[in-house]
Formats: C-alpha cells, sequence, structure tokens
C-alpha cells in the first residue's frame, strides 16, 4: 500500500492558473477601460503579425491577447498536472477548464472577425469569471484545507452558511454580470448599485452564521475577512471610478479613471473567487446542506402544482395579449419570473401554515412539520425565490408585470393566508390572488391592462369556485382539525360549500364565452360552452347529493377544464 501523501504538484498549479487568470481578467478591464476592444481587426495574428507595433490602443488589446495565450498553455499544462489525481471527478474538472479556455479564446476571436455587438462582449467577461471560478475551485479542492474531516452536525436548525455562501457567490455572479453591462453598455447601474446593498447584507449574514456555530473554524473566518475587506476596497473603487467619470472637471478618460476602473474589475473577480471558496469549504465541513433529499424537500416547499399552473396561466395572459406577435425570449423571462414569484410565495406560505399542517393528514408529512427543513432555511428560500423573482421581471419583462407579481404575492400571504384561520371569505380572497397570473402574463405582452386582461381574471376567478370547494368538501376534516375557517368546516351541512360550487361554474360558464361574443370567435364559444355545461351540470349533481365521489368528480373536471379552455382561447386568437 503506497502511504505516501498526494502530489503538491497540481495545487501548485492550480494556484498559478488562478492568478494568472486574474491577472488576464485585470489586463481584460484595462482594454473596455480605454476603449481598445476591436483596435485589432484580425486574429489570431495582429495586423497580420505576431508582435505588431506596440503602440496606443494595440499595446492593450494585444498584451491581452498575449496573456491570453499564456494562460491557455498554463492551463494545458495544469490539465496534464491533475492526469494522475486519483479523484477522477477532478481530473474532469481540470480538462473542463482547458475546454472552457478553448471556447473563450474562440468566441474572442469571433467577436473580432465578426465584429459582434456589444451583448456578446458581456458574455466574454462572463465566461472570464466563470474560468476563474473554476481555477479557484481547482486550488481549494487540491488544498490542505479540502483534507480536514467534515463537522458531524449538519448544521440544520437554521439557514445553513453554505447556502448563505451559494446566496454571497450567485449575487457577486450577478454583480459582475452588471458590471460587464455597465461597462460596456452603460446602462444598469441602478442594478448594479442596489445589488451591490444586497451583497452587503449577505457578508453581514455570513458574519453572523459564523459568529453563532462556526467561532473555531478559523480557515472559513480568514476567508470571510478576507472578503469582507476586499469588499470594503471594492467599493471604494467604484465610488472612485464614479466619480472621475461622472465628477465634474474630470476630462473623458484620465489615466487615473481607467486605474480605478481596472483595479475596480480585478477586485470583483477576487471578491467571487473568495465567495467561491468559502462556499466550497463551508460545504465541506457541513456536507449535509446540499444532500439530495433536503434539496426534494425545497422543492416540496414551493408547491410545484400550483406554481406550475400560476406559470402557465401566465403564458396563457402572455399569448392572448401578444395575438402572434411572441417574443419567445420575453415569454421565457415571464415564465421563469413567475415561476418564481409564485414558488417564493408558497414557501412563506407553507412556513406561515406549519403549525396547522401538522395537524392534517394530507400535510403533515411536509418538510416543516416534519421536521426535515427548519423555519429559518423556508424563510431562506421562500424570501430568496420571491424577491429574486419580482427583481426578475422588473429587469427582464416591465414594471408593472412586477408590480403585479408584488401585489399578487401580498394578497396571498398578507390577506388569503391570515383569513383562512378567522374567515370563510378566504376562499374569494385567494381566488383573487389566483386570478392574477394571467394578468400579469397579459401585461408583460402589452405593458397596459385592458378588457382582455380583465375577462382573463374573470375566468381564472371564477373557476377556483367549482375547483377548491370541491377539494374542501373531500377534504373538510382535515381542515377542521387544524382549525381552518373553511365554509364546509363552519357550515357541516354542505349546503353553502356546494351552492358556491355550483354558482360558481355557472359565473365561469359566462366569464367564458364573453370573448366569443367580443371576437366572434364560433367554434371557441362551442367548445366553452360545452366545457362550461359539464361543470355546470357536474356543479348541479353536487349540490343535490353533498357526497365524496360528487365532489371528486367535480374537482376532476375543473382541473381538466382549465388548461384545455386556455389552449383552445390562445389557439383561437381571440
Amino acid at each position: 500500500m503506497d502511504d505516501r501523501p498526494p502530489s503538491a504538484v497540481p495545487h501548485r498549479f492550480a494556484l498559478a492558473l488562478a492568478s494568472a487568470t486574474l491577472v488576464l481578467i485585470g489586463l481584460g478591464g484595462l482594454v473596455t477601460s480605454t476603449h481598445s476592444g476591436l483596435t485589432v481587426p484580425d486574429w489570431p495574428l495582429s495586423y497580420g503579425r505576431l508582435m505588431p507595433r506596440l503602440i496606443g490602443g494595440i499595446l492593450f488589446e494585444h498584451g491581452h491577447r498575449l496573456a491570453a495565450s499564456a494562460v491557455g498553455l498554463l492551463t494545458i499544462a495544469t490539465a496534464l498536472a491533475f492526469r494522475r489525481e486519483p479523484r477522477a471527478w477532478l481530473r474532469r474538472t481540470a480538462w473542463a477548464a482547458l475546454a472552457l479556455v478553448i471556447l473563450q479564446g474562440v468566441f474572442g476571436g469571433l467577436t473580432v472577425l465578426l465584429k459582434l455587438p456589444k451583448p456578446v462582449s458581456i458574455v466574454h467577461a462572463t465566461l472570464a469569471q466563470t474560468f476563474f471560478c473554476l481555477t479557484v475551485a481547482l486550488a481549494v479542492w487540491t488544498s490542505p484545507l479540502w483534507k480536514r474531516e467534515p463537522a458531524a452536525d449538519a448544521d440544520g436548525t437554521d439557514i445553513p452558511l453554505p447556502h448563505i455562501a451559494l446566496l454571497l457567490v450567485g449575487s457577486l455572479y450577478l454583480q459582475l454580470v452588471l458590471g460587464a453591462t455597465v461597462r460596456h453598455t452603460g446602462h444598469a447601474l441602478s442594478f448594479h448599485l442596489v445589488n451591490a446593498g444586497g451583497i452587503l447584507l449577505c457578508i453581514g449574514w455570513t458574519f453572523h452564521r459564523l459568529s453563532l456555530s462556526h467561532a473555531r473554524e478559523k480557515d472559513l473566518w480568514t476567508v470571510a475577512v478576507a472578503l469582507a475587506g476586499v469588499f470594503a476596497a471594492q467599493c471604494l473603487l467604484g465610488l472612485m471610478t464614479l466619480l472621475s467619470f461622472l465628477g465634474p472637471g474630470w476630462p473623458a478618460h484620465p489615466a487615473s479613471s481607467v486605474g480605478w476602473a481596472t483595479a475596480h474589475v480585478v477586485l470583483g473577480a477576487l471578491l467571487l473567487g473568495l465567495s467561491v471558496a468559502l462556499g466550497l469549504l463551508s460545504w465541506r465541513r457541513f456536507p449535509g446542506a446540499f444532500d439530495g433529499d433536503r434539496l426534494k424537500d425545497y422543492v416540496t416547499l414551493t408547491k410545484p402544482g400550483i406554481t406550475l399552473m400560476a406559470a402557465l396561466t401566465a403564458l396563457a395572459g402572455y399569448l392572448l395579449a401578444a395575438r402572434g406577435a411572441v417574443s419567445f425570449v420575453r415569454l421565457g423571462h415571464t415564465a421563469l419570473g413567475t415561476l418564481l414569484v409564485s414558488a417564493g410565495a408558497c414557501a412563506l406560505n407553507m412556513l406561515m401554515e406549519r403549525d396547522r399542517d401538522a395537524l392534517m393528514a394530507r400535510t403533515d408529512r411536509r418538510p416543516l412539520p416534519a421536521r426535515r427543513v427548519s423555519p429559518g432555511e423556508a424563510l431562506f428560500v421562500g424570501g430568496l425565490l420571491l424577491i429574486g423573482g419580482v427583481a426578475y421581471l422588473a429587469f427582464f419583462v416591465n414594471g408593472l408585470t412586477a408590480l403585479l407579481a408584488t401585489v399578487t404575492a401580498a394578497v396571498y400571504l398578507t390577506a388569503y393566508t391570515p383569513l383562512k384561520k378567522v374567515s370563510t371569505m378566504n376562499t374569494l380572497v385567494g381566488a383573487v390572488a389566483g386570478a392574477l397570473p394571467p394578468v400579469f402574463g397579459w401585461s408583460a405582452a402589452a405593458g397596459r391592462l385592458d378588457v382582455g386582461a380583465a375577462v382573463l381574471f374573470a375566468i381564472l376567478f371564477f373557476w377556483q369556485f367549482p375547483h377548491f370547494f370541491a377539494l374542501a368538501w373531500l377534504y373538510k376534516d382535515d381542515y377542521s382539525r387544524a382549525g381552518f375557517a373553511m365554509l364546509p368546516v363552519r357550515q357541516p351541512d354542505g349546503r353553502g360549500t356546494s351552492l358556491h360550487a355550483m354558482l360558481g361554474a355557472l359565473a365561469l360558464l359566462v366569464a367564458s364565452l364573453v370573448p366569443a361574443f367580443l371576437s366572434g370567435g364560433g367554434l371557441y364559444g362551442t367548445l366553452a360552452a360545452l366545457l362550461g355545461a359539464g361543470l355546470v351540470t357536474l356543479g348541479v349533481l353536487f349540490h343535490r347529493e353533498r357526497t365524496a365521489p360528487r365532489a371528486r368528480r367535480l374537482f376532476l373536471a375543473s382541473v381538466f377544464y382549465l388548461p384545455v379552455l386556455l389552449t383552445a382561447l390562445v389557439w383561437s386568437g381571440l
């Protein structure tokens, strides 16, 4: 048996590669700050030569290329240094880094040859940061710190440090993307500054978590302190950069402005690298924070069925408002933003109702009542998804859609959820929240609200009465044990429940026919009438005979009804 310690060569190569990549990023920032991009019109040669005259912008552009070539060669050497690494996943990561640096080089060359637009330059800068993260990860994984044994406790009593570190990595990565956008286009400065405030909160949260549970983890403290110090210097450099470009009396691009801006880029990359190191080391100490079962529980927190329905109805609203002129990029942004907002609101709803969920047979195995997820984790996941979703819609869609999404979440969490404990009016309020997603889907496409949005709202609003009251009747005993003020709990004979379900189905029939009357859609009108009449019939039968089979048929019919009706409505283009 070979008891020799593992070779330190891969670690040294990884450190050298990470350092060289940081220098390369700084040179890239210098090219951007001096507006030297595309100064050299050809590639891979410069003006047809290996070494042109290094004057003006050619000095910065060609110097960047030489440094990139050196990093490429060092990446090859690093991949070869890992060839005897016993951990196969580390060998594959080293080769993945080589593939990424080749891709980055080709991408940069195509940008020069094809004179690609500025968004491509932003992607080029983002790929460089991604490559740097990979080199930092290789250095951490081969360091002596990684060889320490994980802690016995997975830190599951509150929000685990690896989660906070992951949020910090994501926030810093977003910050660098926004920074590249500001440098190349002059836009998104306000988002860049707001996100900086979020990063400050994450750093403070990191220190709070370290002081509570990891006071003896010196390596984590060292990385965190270094990160905080670099962030402070980064903020100062950002301020100096702004003053140098915006302050009165400064020339357009003085040497000092270039220096501040370039140093700002370098420290931004260093911040990202330190956050990656903190995330990996904290995960190494507490590996249970990201196990498969915990991730499944996080998905369960978001109520995937409700979240998916919200996204689908929002997409229906978008497609109807677009009327054939569909921007699929904007459509994708709307879908993702809706998913994030709905998932966050559902997670926070589960947090607020965890005690009552523990009393119901159909919910007592949910992550919170079963104590597989802590309240702090649920707050973290829900708040992050909700705030991130609203910000995403504001940035990539429009302010009206973000506002409507905020209103939807607010109604769901601050009105519907508390009312479930005290008043049967909760169903009415919950129907409002459930009917709003197609409305902000409409606003995402049209940028305004009009009659079409109101019709969609009415259809979704009335649909929820036969759907929910049938479900409430099936689970009336559960709701009673939990103390929820549902209509079948307050009126055990069920007359009010079945009557509301029947009247809701009738109102839904009328609302679903409005598009046909407004636009003359005969085929859609016929299908809507047939679907609505079927739902009304099942509602009448449920009202006459308030049994579980009748309620179940009405519930299943409502589940079938909505996607079919919305598909027909979108297909007809009314």
